[in-house]
């Protein structure tokens, strides 16, 4: 099912709170994923993925790609007090661009945690996909439906909504 990489997962919120169960709200503050359209690049752990199976109703999620890990922070990465993230981020971290960043979080040689101590604003705020989406938002993608672990995946999912 889940492979065992240890790339950094992305989790995308596609279902608002219609559900209303108590766990599964708590389970999406938890993971910083209040509203519809969000994403959140997390650490692929037991706990998170954990987390992530019990949201699978209102959550897709998979392994990013480098490629477009580069093109989530530069279209979409906010940083504390400003608008989008800059040269001065990349500075911080000691990159020169932000493929390079990229390569770097897939590859596990900078963690998320120092992309959050460098200011990085949790969670990106998505656009819905352009082109809608292809399949059944009331179904898990195993199933045929949008919803879930997708694995690689959630790259052209998120690819539509940056």
């Amino acid at each position: 099912m889940e492979s065992s990489s240890k790339n950094p997962i992305l989790a995308v919120r596609l279902r608002g709170t219609a559900s209303d169960n108590p766990d599964v709200q708590r389970t999406m503050e938890s993971l910083k994923l209040e509203r519809t359209f969000q994403a959140r690049l997390l650490d692929n752990t037991p706990s998170n993925l954990g987390m992530l199976r019990s949201a699978k109703v209102l959550v897709a999620w998979g392994e990013v790609s480098p490629d477009l890990l580069g093109r989530v922070l530069e279209k979409r990465g906010e940083r504390d007090g400003a608008d989008g993230l800059d040269d001065g981020f990349l500075r911080l971290l000691g990159k020169s661009s932000f493929d390079d960043l990229a390569k770097a979080v897939v590859a596990g040689e900078t963690s998320l945690h120092e992309l959050l101590r460098a200011g990085l604003k949790v969670p990106f705020r998505f656009h819905p996909p352009r082109g809608g989406f292809k399949r059944s938002l009331r179904r898990a993608a195993t199933d045929g439906g949008e919803l879930g672990y997708r694995g690689a995946d959630i790259n052209s999912l998120a690819k539509r909504m940056i």
